[in-house]
């Protein structure tokens, strides 16, 4: 019974957010301070980060970011946002790296590095526990981890 009061409280939580809410989310997608790239949702940042697409909606470059493997965040994203695991993750990379394409996105390994990162880099755009989040960066959007359910 306990879990689906949970299952309840999170869906209101979100339903009344509207989805973009920080304060309610598990993860923010971040960017540079001064971005102006355009509206996001989760199968944009999905197709950024697999650099599936080099650019904002705007026409703008993104440079994308990750946590370091072994991250929670990166845990977190790669299953809601990427829909995949590391291992499935580094397969394209490893194409797109022999075919003279850029690799994967640049690796940062800790929450004060990709911040300073973020708000140093422009056209950046990264993941970040919701909880780190500071007025040196921009929020784009929240993403929702459910795993306590």
């Amino acid at each position: 019974m306990m879990e689906i009061e949970k299952l309840e409280q999170k869906a209101i939580r979100l339903f009344f957010s509207g989805g973009t809410s920080v304060s309610n989310a598990d993860l923010a997608i971040i960017a540079h301070p001064d971005y102006e790239g355009g509206e996001l949702n989760e199968e944009m940042v999905r197709e950024l980060f697999l650099r599936e697409t080099t650019s904002f909606p705007s026409g703008h470059k993104a440079v994308p970011a990750n946590h370091s493997v072994g991250s929670p965040d990166r845990k977190d994203f790669f299953k809601y946002v990427l829909k995949m695991g590391e291992v499935r993750h580094k397969r394209p990379w490893s194409r797109k790296v022999s075919t003279g394409k850029k690799g994967a996105p640049e690796e940062l390994s800790n929450y004060d590095d990709l911040l300073k990162w973020v708000a140093n880099t422009p056209l950046s755009i990264a993941y970040i526990d919701k909880n780190k989040v500071n007025d040196s960066v921009k929020v784009l959007l929240a993403v929702y981890v459910f795993d306590d359910i």
